[in-house]
């Protein structure tokens, strides 16, 4: 069991949610503001709904591998 939840963890884990939405709105968010592929340099730079959405999305990741 544990040979399928790990590895299915670790890509759960490797989703990039905030490169996704910003690249959906065409920003490179690596190059823009921070540099910190996160949600709050998400907010800062795309504004707090996209924000939360990779808040929401991240949080989801967690969520869903911590089981």
């Amino acid at each position: 069991m544990w040979t399928l939840l790990l590895p299915a963890a670790y890509l759960l884990g490797c989703f990039p949610s905030a490169q996704l939405v910003a690249s959906a709105s065409g920003v490179d968010i690596t190059r823009a503001g921070s540099g910190n592929p996160g949600a709050s340099n998400v907010t800062r730079v795309l504004g707090w709904r996209k924000g939360v959405l990779v808040l929401v999305l991240d949080t989801a990741k967690g969520a869903i591998a911590a089981g």
